[in-house]
């Protein structure tokens, strides 16, 4: 299979059907972070059609790694599945149907080097809460759409800077960029 290819039209797709799959540009930057981080172990909040899980997987698969993503939209979670098997990923990947907030707690403890939130934005904060037991020391959080969705997200930053948490909001697209955590 041409995995170029395949991502080319599962983005097409994406376009045309509104799926919030990440950019090109986005992919790029969080393949680089699993590289230059060294990540074995990844979480994903929201796979949606598992456009953003088949570029995380390509990196860990050269890292030796593993990702496991949730979803709480069957639709998306039955197409991501199917996606994930096409291109061959389904040894690395896990994928759970569920609501976010059920599931998380459910994971082991500081077994992530990287969490990478993409679901509902208003949800961020309650995401970030569950998800921070689960991240290694050193590991980060990645959180997606933080400019174009920051009203979304405002309960987020109000607890950003009460607890006095370091972040950095890195302009990756045109329109929107990402936030990085390091747990430190």
């Amino acid at each position: 299979m041409d995995i170029d290819s395949f991502l080319a039209d599962l983005r097409k797709h994406g376009l045309a059907n509104t799926i919030p799959n990440i950019s090109d540009k986005n992919a790029r930057f969080l393949k680089d972070m699993i590289h230059i981080g060294g990540v074995k172990n990844l979480l994903e909040i929201g796979t949606a059609n598992g456009y953003s899980t088949i570029h995380l997987c390509l990196a860990l698969r050269e890292n030796g790694g593993h990702l496991t993503s949730i979803d709480y939209s069957l639709p998306s979670y039955n197409e991501a599945v199917e996606n994930i098997k096409k291109t061959e990923m389904d040894d690395i990947a896990t994928l759970i149907f569920g609501n976010a907030l059920v599931e998380l707690p459910n994971l082991p403890a500081e077994s992530f080097d990287m969490i990478f939130i993409d679901g509902q934005k208003k949800r961020t904060i309650d995401f970030y809460k569950l998800a921070y037991p689960l991240l290694k020391e050193g590991g980060f959080f990645i959180v997606d759409d933080v400019i174009k969705f920051s009203e979304k997200m405002s309960s987020f930053y109000e607890f950003l800077e009460v607890e006095k948490i370091p972040h950095t909001i890195l302009g990756i697209d045109e329109d929107d960029g990402v936030m990085m955590i390091v747990k430190r």
